[in-house]
């Protein structure tokens, strides 16, 4: 973990407690505590203050969880997450009254765990962050003698907060009264200008600043100054007037014969001069001069440059004179250079001073100095089409450049390739190294990516670990595979991170134009689906949009070879996984499933298996053997053991389509001398398109006497029509549905859909995937009759299948 993270455990079963503090050493919480009772842990929590509560809602003693919760102090602002078997709404009820960071129902795993602690410690980050703030905030309100008050124009209710509680005894942050009660606080020869000034602020919207005098709680008359503004809420139907009010008593004694604020003159961010009549500088205070690069010589008795050397209005000078002498006030943004010719963005504002006669006596400039913010405005728009991480272009920058990219290709008749790349496994290494590591990837990606391509390329970044590159002037697809190839490879360099070395892979789809599509908004998504076809076809590679290139020629021969050695070998094996009844828990079958024992990647699976086998034509061989091999292990079961079971084989539509099929199947049944009703084949949806082809060969298969069953029913677009013209004898319900159950219902109403239709055609349902009790419980109630999953057994060694398979009591 980043820094100890001490984490309260108070759980009354002991053993759940062990488990639970084990579970969090194995996520790096190295500092934790236990409590069996609510009363205990509010003793330790006095002590010893832990980051994090891990709160049992029923625990033993006198207070349960929520209890337990209630009694933390609010200051110690500890999270509370809730572990709880149960979720009755009024269990919900009062834990939400104390405000806890989590709920976990049990069981959870590990990562809900370690994401709940995560989350929770970020909020209670900010929510500190946001305490520390608000008591900055009344702290400098304090110091500067200042109070926040706000009148309702409606209601004429005022509330005040902060110092300046003017005229009121209480100890109350925030008082509230009628606007009425505080008027009359207010000496009547004053009361008047107040009035005013608040109503001219609700009938005008404008700003308003009033100086009167009011009688405090001694009965003592001070000098109170309030600002403030009318905002109009149209949603809320809401007029408030909204200010700050400041006891300037002191300063009144101080200054009552200056006009001029010295103090705020001199030590003021803002420049400010002092203008005569005329508009010539008179005095300049330092952050004038520190702003405008300016010196006295170059300033007085002269105008303020900026108004002098303004070139964009004819007879500015005038204009702005006749404004003031007629307004009293001028305000201005300029856009100019600074004594050295740096760059300045200046906001100027320039108000009448008038005597008491009403006689214009001077003008007084405020300059302020725009130019951080001008720079900050800038940074927002480059973030705006930028990404803030690499620098790259953005989504939507890019998406800019390939249409710009698109046009000049039709006025050029040229073509552009489109790569999106996604970087492999990336969610590994957040979850294993953190976020942080994770920028750091994303950097090194973006570096690696600019070096592999050329100032001309748009290379930018769409979010996540996803890259876009847009090459134009391509001369045909070799160019884009070379680009993606040289990309992949200096990826795949190794460097460190946080103290390991790692390697970097990544998968990239490239879509071409006009090749490809004729419609520019349709390149991104059509490189982005090439990308997924190349993560499925291996990673570490690119594909092209439709096209068959899924790997290197290399990659593809070897493999093809390793597999066709591995064949004449003897490398490859079965597993077999069981099947059993779902009230009984008898075997009922297993199932033949595909492995390799690769001399240098060791045991492999069919999902690398299958797909070179596919694609260089050596399915049928690979078929072949695994059918013969089934049957002779079935056969052997029933010689040494005395078992006969059913062994269920998946085939592949090659094998399907080969008019000699069946003859292959009853050929490897002769070979092992297993009859016919021990052997079924599994295929899949898919294979159920193509009729015409299809219903003739499983029909023969049929009449060899082996059973046939849909394996990873519900995925694929088989018909009614089809199931029921065809001789099928059984449906096996994909995992994807199982894997939801119990609490997703729209799986549960399309198992209990195919349970039904099964029902009625008279098949036999197998459904796979199970890997909880509560999984299991569910479809027995369902009435699925037979189950197959890790549950009960993973695939194993013909060996250990009668070994291996387990009852529910055992796993639950």
């Amino acid at each position: 973990m980043p820094k100890s993270v001490h984490v309260m455990i108070v759980e009354d079963e002991r053993v759940i407690a062990l488990h639970l503090r084990k579970q969090l050493e194995k996520l790096g919480y190295e500092r934790t505590s236990a409590h069996s009772a609510g009363a205990d842990a509010l003793k330790a929590i006095s002590l010893d203050p832990p980051d994090i509560i891990l709160m049992d809602i029923r625990i033993d003693g006198d207070i349960d969880g929520i209890e337990t919760a209630a009694g933390i102090p609010q200051d110690l602002m500890i999270p509370v997450i809730y572990l709880s078997a149960y979720s009755e709404d009024s269990t919900l009820a009062r834990a939400k009254q104390t405000r806890p960071y989590g709920f976990l129902l049990k069981p959870f795993s590990e990562r809900e765990l370690h994401a709940t602690i995560q989350m929770a410690l970020e909020r209670r980050k900010a929510e500190v962050a946001l305490r520390e703030t608000q008591q900055r905030l009344s702290l400098a309100m304090t110091a500067a003698q200042m109070s926040c008050w706000e009148i309702d124009v409606h209601t004429q209710e005022m509330q005040s907060a902060g110092i300046g509680h003017f005229g009121v005894r209480t100890d109350a942050e925030t008082v509230t009264e009628s606007l009425k009660t505080f008027l009359d606080r207010v000496v009547p020869e004053d009361r008047s200008a107040v009035e005013k000034a608040f109503n001219h602020a609700i009938e005008h919207g404008d700003f308003y600043d009033v100086v009167f005098k009011g009688i405090n709680d001694h009965d003592e008359v001070r000098w109170i100054r309030a600002r403030g503004k009318l905002f109009i809420n149209e949603h809320l139907g809401t007029r408030r007037l909204v200010g700050m009010m400041q006891d300037i008593t002191e300063q009144r004694k101080a200054n009552e014969k200056l006009r001029d604020a010295t103090t705020v003159y001199e030590t003021t961010q803002d420049g400010i001069l002092i203008l005569d009549t005329d508009l010539n500088v008179t005095s300049a205070n330092n952050a004038y001069y520190r702003i405008t690069g300016k010196d006295a010589e170059n300033t007085l008795n002269k105008p303020p440059y900026f108004i002098d050397e303004n070139p964009d209005i004819p007879d500015f000078y005038h204009q702005l004179s006749e404004t003031l002498r007629r307004t009293r006030h001028w305000q201005h943004d300029v856009e100019i250079t600074d004594a050295t010719g740096n760059e300045l963005s200046l906001s100027i504002r320039i108000i009448a001073v008038e005597n008491d006669a009403h006689e214009l006596t001077h003008f007084v400039a405020v300059v302020t100095d725009r130019t951080a913010i001008r720079k900050a405005e800038q940074e927002l728009r480059y973030l705006a089409q930028y990404d803030g991480l690499t620098g790259m272009p953005n989504r939507v920058l890019a998406t800019d450049r390939l249409n710009r990219a698109v046009e000049r290709c039709d006025l050029n008749n040229s073509m552009l390739a489109c790569l999106f790349l996604d970087i492999d496994d990336f969610k590994n290494i957040n979850d294993t190294l953190g976020h942080t590591a994770g920028d750091q990837v994303l950097l090194v990606a973006a570096n690696r990516i600019n070096a592999a391509t050329n100032r001309f390329d748009t290379t930018a970044r769409l979010g996540g670990d996803e890259f876009l590159i847009i090459r134009e002037n391509i001369m045909d697809e070799a160019d884009a595979a070379q680009l993606a190839q040289a990309i992949l490879t200096e990826l795949q360099r190794p460097f460190y991170i946080v103290g390991h070395e790692m390697t970097m892979s990544a998968s990239i789809g490239i879509a071409l134009y006009p090749a490809d599509t004729s419609a520019r908004q349709d390149l991104i998504r059509l490189a982005d689906t090439a990308m997924y076809a190349a993560k499925k076809r291996g990673r570490r590679t690119y594909a092209f949009y439709q096209s068959e290139m899924t790997e290197t020629a290399t990659k593809y021969m070897t493999r093809s070879l390793e597999l066709r050695r591995g064949l004449e070998n003897n490398e490859l094996v079965l597993h077999y996984q069981p099947k059993v009844d779902a009230m009984t828990g008898d075997l009922l079958g297993v199932e033949a499933l595909l492995r390799w024992n690769h001399p240098q990647s060791g045991l492999i699976g069919p999902n690398e298996i299958i797909p070179v086998a596919e694609q260089s034509g050596l399915i049928i061989e690979v078929g072949d053997w695994v059918l013969r091999e089934a049957c002779a292990q079935a056969k052997r079961w029933q010689v040494e053991l005395g078992k006969n079971i059913k062994i269920a084989v998946n085939v592949s539509v090659r094998q399907l389509k080969m008019p000699s099929f069946a003859d292959a199947v009853r050929y490897a049944l002769t070979a092992a001398d297993l009859p016919a009703e021990y052997l079924e084949l599994e295929i899949t949806e898919s294979m159920l398109q193509d009729e015409a082809s299809m219903i003739s060969m499983l029909h023969e298969l049929r009449d060899v006497g082996v059973s046939l069953a849909i394996d990873d029913f519900g995925t694929g677009y088989s018909c009614l029509r089809s199931i029921k013209s065809l001789p099928i004898e059984r449906i096996k319900i994909d995992r994807a549905f199982v894997k939801g159950l119990p609490d997703n219902n729209n799986d549960a109403a399309l198992i209990e859909a195919m349970l039904a239709m099964a029902h009625a055609l008279d098949l036999r349902v197998t459904a796979e995937g199970i890997e909880t009790p509560e999984q299991c419980d569910f479809l027995r109630k369902m009435g699925c009759p037979e189950f197959q999953g890790f549950l009960f057994s993973k695939p194993v060694p013909a060996h250990e299948v009668f070994g291996e398979i387990r009852n529910e009591d055992q796993v639950s």
